[in-house]
């Protein structure tokens, strides 16, 4: 069976197709088109350009669908439509115009996605995960009985460096309020100190990852004290800083470093002495919950009958 997820972000639009066999599955075609949520929005609303560039992305996704002879395409939206007035209307638009039903999932949906997908990679028994988007931030903690809490934040790279970043690269004043603002919604939203390892998953993580391993050596673990290192040197020589992150990351020049502030930010906060990042993230966890769901075994008429008393 072949399943094609459509992960409508803030970032980027981009298309996952699983082959699965059982409770088995592997990506066979993985391809992004970039969303311009942040660049289309006016005011709080997704402006009608910004939708038709959605709907066009949505429509080429659908051919691979069609070549690859899918089963099933499903597709959610993240932060990408959590922040906009106008989400109901672009939802129909493209309902209208592509077929498709865009499910738009909550923070805690999220979260719970972003769950499933690092417990399939890792076997540690507790600890805390982020996941770092264009338009959200998504971080919670789990122990061996599952998720033990978690939040979202309005905290992606895009959107922090729309509100916090006035030139291409923060200055480190930019990167203490984006460190700050990390650490006070933590705390309201009483996410507790973790230490050990932060689990990092997400598109700009994955770009830091490459940018980390140039800059400052290559490890599978990020120490805190080495990515305040990366941001001090950043910061201080922007058109170096941006020269080096186009080479990497050409598309994120004005994201990256936003988003490494709020990894630090999170990593300071809940006591973490490093970060480890995964390719896999909410799309992985999208199709663990289809799995999950499509496995769970039909009701018999003992069950009927018992349920009826």
């Amino acid at each position: 069976m072949r399943i094609g997820i459509i992960d409508f972000g803030t970032n980027t639009l981009r298309l996952n197709i699983f082959e699965t066999e059982e409770r088995e599955y592997c990506s066979i075609y993985d391809f992004a088109i970039y969303s311009k949520i942040v660049e289309n929005t006016v005011g709080t609303s997704l402006s009608q350009d910004g939708i038709e560039h959605v709907i066009q992305a949505i429509e080429e996704h659908q051919q691979a669908c069609r070549h690859y002879r899918c089963d099933r395409v499903e597709c959610f939206s993240t932060a990408s439509l959590r922040y906009i007035d106008n989400a109901e209307d672009v939802l129909e638009q493209v309902e209208f115009r592509t077929g498709i039903k865009i499910k738009m999932i909550s923070g805690d949906e999220e979260a719970e996605y972003d769950y499933l997908a690092l417990k399939s990679v890792v076997d540690e028994p507790s600890g805390i995960g982020c996941d770092l988007g264009g338009g959200s931030l998504q971080v919670f903690t789990f122990d061996e009985n599952g998720p033990r809490k978690s939040a979202s934040y309005p905290l992606g790279s895009s959107r922090t460096a729309k509100n916090f970043v006035k030139g291409d690269i923060p200055t480190l004043e930019e990167i203490s309020a984006i460190k700050n603002c990390v650490a006070e919604s933590l705390q309201a939203t009483g996410i507790e100190p973790a230490s050990g390892i932060l689990f990092a998953m997400g598109g700009t993580a994955k770009a830091i990852e490459k940018l980390y391993n140039a800059v400052i050596e290559k490890s599978d673990i990020f120490s805190l004290k080495n990515v305040n290192i990366m941001l001090k040197l950043l910061t201080e020589a922007p058109a170096e800083a941006k020269e080096l992150i186009a080479e990497f990351a050409p598309k994120r020049v004005r994201t990256l470093v936003p988003g490494l502030a709020v990894l630090a930010g999170v990593m300071e906060k809940a006591g973490c002495e490093g970060m480890k990042i995964y390719s896999v993230g909410v799309r992985e966890g999208f199709m663990e919950s289809i799995l999950n769901d499509d496995t769970k075994p039909e009701p018999g008429i003992l069950d009927f009958i018992l349920g009826s008393i």
